[in-house]
């Protein structure tokens, strides 16, 4: 089953909530959704946050190279390649 990463993090936060363990979270969540939905290091990251103060569960941005798409300059490339 595919499962969004945004419905495990909302049953982690209910977990840590509820005051359980990783360990008691992980075991539930696997089974409703699989082996592979998540893991202990996953858990423990998003535990810590949690912990922090910092309940939000929206993924933060991340470095690296930004994507940038110019609306513009692709209209005006399809309208190029369309004539």
């Amino acid at each position: 089953m595919d499962v969004s990463k945004e419905l495990v993090w909302d049953c982690l936060l209910y977990d840590f909530k509820m005051g359980l363990s990783v360990a008691a979270s992980s075991s539930p969540i696997c089974q409703a959704f699989g082996d592979s939905t998540t893991n202990e290091r996953m858990e423990r990251n998003w535990f810590q946050k949690f912990r922090s103060g910092d309940l939000s569960i929206c993924d933060k941005a991340r470095t690296g190279r930004p994507q940038v798409l110019d609306d513009e300059a692709l209209r005006a490339a399809i309208q190029e390649d369309s004539n």
